[in-house]
């Protein structure tokens, strides 16, 4: 299964694994359930649902083989939560309502004991096998695939101790904050500064920097301040300690001075 953007695996080509398809999504189903120590008979839709796409896009993520039944039974589940998740229909009077769960309930009931039934056939089996040896053990033809054994795990074991890695590792380690810096030009802060004067009142500058939102603002500020004392637009009034005034004097801007002043 290839990503939905046409772009093929996040993986090189040198790590993709190729699984014989022993399994299916009536078995990953059961899996759920067995997780979620729930009953098959009282399956939670919309926590399925979701287990079963975010297992999916593991198993995308991974580059394995999975067939179409998975995607079908992907859209089955969807098509099942929604109509959980609707208002259902009034049943007639004397009718029990109708459970939408219940073709999927079935359908695992009968998967389940199907697979109790092989797992009962291969237990005898092997029981034979101990019984009456066999002269030889035939030799694989060449290009035969020697078998995958897995022992009592299933694939879907395995994913989930890497689930539940990479869950732990997103919890443990949080995407970095990127902040954008905002910048502050002297030429700005100036057009500013020029309006928050009211007549002929004085400004202070100790006030108006701890107004700004940040260092980054006020160094651009008192820059302003500097400029605009040289280009006389401002006096400089020292009120005691550390506060400065400044006064607007009668002088109009000329736009041509600051025209190439934007730092």
């Amino acid at each position: 299964m290839k990503q939905p953007d046409g772009h093929g695996s996040l993986l090189p080509a040198s790590w993709r694994v190729q699984l014989p398809a022993f399994e299916g999504p009536l078995d990953l189903l059961l899996h759920l359930v067995r997780i979620n120590e729930i009953e098959i008979t009282d399956i939670p839709v919309a926590l399925i649902c979701d287990q079963f796409h975010e297992y999916l896009a593991l198993m995308d993520e991974l580059d394995l083989d999975i067939a179409a039944e998975y995607i079908y039974e992907a859209a089955l589940l969807i098509q099942l939560k929604a109509r959980v998740l609707l208002p259902q229909p009034e049943p007639e009077p004397g009718e029990a309502p109708e459970d939408p769960r219940r073709e999927l309930i079935e359908r695992l009931l009968e998967y389940q004991r199907l697979k109790e039934a092989a797992q009962t056939l291969a237990e005898v089996d092997d029981l034979r096998h101990g019984l009456w040896t066999r002269s030889g053990r035939p030799t694989a033809a060449p290009g035969d695939e020697e078998e995958f054994d897995m022992g009592d795990l299933s694939l879907f074991d395995l994913l989930q101790v890497l689930r539940n890695v990479l869950k732990r590792y997103d919890e443990e380690h949080p995407s970095p904050l990127t902040y954008r810096g905002e910048t502050f030009s002297v030429r700005g802060q100036i057009e500013r500064l020029l309006q928050r004067f009211d007549g002929g009142r004085s400004l202070d500058l100790q006030d108006d920097l701890f107004a700004l939102s940040s260092r980054a603002e006020a160094i651009a500020c008192f820059l302003a301040v500097l400029e605009m004392a040289r280009l006389n637009l401002v006096r400089l009034h020292s009120a005691g300690g550390t506060s400065v005034l400044l006064f607007r004097t009668t002088r109009p801007l000329d736009p041509i001075l600051l025209e190439d002043f934007t730092g």
